[in-house]
């Protein structure tokens, strides 16, 4: 892909993870879009000790990390190995994400288009389905993060923040807001990214006529995925409304624990999908994540915690 009409050719960081080999999916979504393989930085987060290197496109660069750093560390790693003269634009992607045919494109032409755009994202939809993922996320009064379900009208619909798992950033802001916190280690940290961004005076948004897939990791760390949302988006909203943030944080994730707990007992006269054991690793994740909000435990999730799923060697 030549710079051009689109704007300049950007520098895409991949974040993998694992032996799966998803990502393939995604570099052959990359080379249908005419992006240079010499213009693709891959960072590898090894799920265990001794895992071999993914396979990657020749041409392309490979950072393996020693341990999985999460999503913050591993993201950080690569941009620390992308300098600033390599690119005006970076192309942040996880394993798990498709680009569509046209999607960068998009993405390019909107960022060349609109400059005070420090952050643009594609319109998300779940992964093999047409249904609607994200088109961006609001904050609430409150701090409370929310998915915009509903499609956006214009060329960029502005917004509070978007996913992280394809993100098209500004190399300007990112160097007035220095990356992302790497306390936060996986999720919300893209949220928190984006907070700063804009009070850098930059905006942020989505191009409804780009579109991604992807395939949110939840289902398959469901103690894990709770115990970060819960503890990150504490913070977070602390971060975004202060105090009153903070309060409304915790007042949600008490109550999220009691419908969890009710819904143990229900389950218990009453078996349905989703079964008591979910409920409680997810119970687990909730109330561990607001009490090590309390006291400052950031990181990984802690050892032991139940619910891992395939998250590892952190």
């Amino acid at each position: 892909m030549a710079a051009g009409a689109a704007g300049p050719e950007p520098l895409a960081i991949v974040l993998t993870y694992g032996e799966s080999g998803v990502h393939l999916e995604l570099m052959d979504s990359l080379a249908a879009a005419g992006l240079d393989p010499e213009r693709i930085l891959v960072v590898h987060n090894p799920a265990r000790p001794g895992e071999p290197d993914p396979a990657i496109p020749a041409g392309a660069r490979l950072i393996r990390s020693e341990r999985n750093l999460g999503y913050a560390g591993g993201m950080n790693l690569g941009l620390a190995a992308a300098p600033a003269r390599e690119a005006e634009l970076v192309l942040l992607l996880t394993h798990d994400a498709r680009l569509e045919p046209g999607a960068l494109e998009r993405l390019l032409a909107a960022a060349a288009a609109h400059p005070e755009y420090g952050v643009l994202g594609p319109a998300l939809v779940l992964a093999g389905t047409a249904e609607p993922f994200s088109f961006g996320g609001t904050t609430g009064r409150w701090g409370a993060t929310e998915h915009r379900k509903a499609l956006p009208p214009g060329e960029i619909a502005e917004c509070d923040w978007i996913d992280g798992g394809t993100m098209l950033l500004r190399r300007a802001a990112l160097e007035r807001t220095g990356g992302f916190d790497e306390r936060f280690w996986g999720y919300c940290e893209e949220s928190d990214l984006c907070l700063r961004v804009r009070r850098q005076g930059f905006r942020v948004g989505v191009v409804p006529a780009a579109v991604a897939e992807q395939d949110p990791g939840g289902p398959k760390r469901p103690g894990a995925w709770a115990y970060l949302l819960t503890r990150n988006g504490a913070e977070y909203a602390r971060r975004a409304a202060g105090t009153r943030g903070a309060v409304g944080a915790i007042g949600r994730a008490l109550r999220e624990i009691c419908m969890l707990g009710a819904r143990i007992v229900s389950r218990s006269f009453r078996p349905r999908p989703g079964g008591r054991e979910e409920m409680w690793v997810r119970t687990v994740g909730v109330a561990r994540g607001i009490l090590d909000f309390l006291r400052g435990r950031w990181g990984p999730p802690p050892p032991g915690l139940p619910g891992m799923g395939d998250l590892g060697n952190a």
